[in-house]
């Protein structure tokens, strides 16, 4: 018997489109949670699906991306492993227990130098 282990912070992602016409994707984080990313931000809601149901009251929080980046396009996440994830035009967040956190290239995550934004995780 094989027994698969992950340390994948994310089980699964898929593209969406949300209920005002625009493309995102919504990954689902191992508590439960559905982390959104588009090209106007970052948004935690409680569970995958609150994001196309705008009376799902399921928004958690939000944080915009920050004006001075260029933010990723569609299909906006590129890869994941463990909490990093890596964002189309090189965007990097790294996902903890308690955070996230973006940053301008995969290089300034793994250095956690220059961060563009954070997201906290706790449940509301």
């Amino acid at each position: 018997m094989v027994i698969e282990n992950s340390s994948d912070l994310i089980r699964q992602w898929q593209a969406v489109v949300l209920a005002d016409g625009q493309s995102a994707a919504e990954a689902e984080l191992i508590n439960g949670n559905a982390l959104v990313i588009s090209d106007d931000g970052i948004a935690l809601f409680s569970k995958p699906g609150d994001c196309v149901n705008p009376l799902s009251g399921g928004l958690i929080r939000h944080a915009s991306f920050p004006d001075h980046i260029s933010p990723p396009v569609s299909p906006f996440i590129d890869r994941h492993r463990a909490g990093f994830v890596g964002l189309t035009g090189g965007l990097a967040l790294l996902i903890g227990l308690n955070d996230l956190r973006m940053y301008a290239s995969a290089n300034d995550a793994l250095r956690n130098r220059d961060m563009l934004l954070e997201l906290s995780l706790a449940p509301n």
